[in-house]
């Protein structure tokens, strides 16, 4: 199974994404599409040949908390994905492994699929650390959860909504080292996906790395077109 997930950020209002979801349409493809609105959208999306998932959840299970969303909340909408520890959580929210941690369980014991991201900054790919800094990513993570359900997404957070893409040599080294360390700690297989200025320029040439299941793709998911070009792309 290929996977494209459209992480929209907190982009779009309410009429654009009303003729986003018309424009749409039913899809009918072999890859499992995925949108992830801001949350307070989920009821306007039709489902038509793809599924719903949210850009984070509570990482809090038993608190009353002004403005959280519960990963029962978002199921209960629909949603059967949530994308977790995305850079832009960690760097402008300042969230930390723990947080990942609760809201992977929350995630799990609700039966959400979830999406867990992953990545090196340009200072760290600079002093030669990319591998000391996924490694970390992911055990001090994945240690303390139980892998069921879970994919993970490299996006190099240099290369998020920049216009630069690393060398496709240099994603498939990477890709690489992440599946190879699953295995070795966990004796298992995820599926992974690429995340970093995906469009469907460059889709193509994405496609053919190795050990790769799909894409997290970012502003280019928010034009209807370019999602359904890439969709193509990624049948071929």
């Amino acid at each position: 199974m290929k996977y494209l997930v459209c992480n929209f950020k907190n982009k779009l209002l309410k009429d654009e994404i009303i003729k986003y979801n018309n424009s749409l349409g039913n899809i009918e493809t072999k890859i499992k599409l995925v949108l992830c609105p801001p949350s307070i959208y989920l009821s306007l999306f039709d489902k038509c040949g793809y599924e719903l998932g949210v850009q984070d959840i509570s990482s809090f299970s038993d608190r009353t908390i002004t403005g959280e969303i519960e990963a029962s909340q978002v199921k209960s909408l629909g949603a059967t994905y949530v994308i977790i520890g995305h850079s832009e959580r960690r760097i402008y929210k300042h969230e930390i492994n723990i947080d990942f941690i609760n809201k992977i369980n929350n995630a799990i014991e609700n039966k959400l699929n979830v999406i867990y991201c992953i990545g090196e900054t340009l200072s760290e790919k600079e002093n030669g650390s990319t591998f000391e800094i996924l490694e970390k990513e992911i055990s001090e993570v994945l240690n303390n959860v139980e892998l069921k359900n879970i994919m993970i997404a490299y996006e190099p957070v240099w290369a998020i909504g920049t216009g630069k893409v690393p060398e496709v040599s240099e994603i498939n080294e990477n890709i690489s080292f992440i599946n190879d360390i699953i295995y070795e700690k966990y004796e298992t297989k995820l599926d992974i996906l690429y995340g970093g200025s995906v469009n469907d320029e460059n889709i193509e040439e994405l496609s053919s790395i190795k050990g790769l299941t799909g894409f997290l793709v970012g502003g280019s998911s928010l034009d209807v077109n370019k999602v359904k070009n890439m969709i193509l792309e990624m049948e071929k």
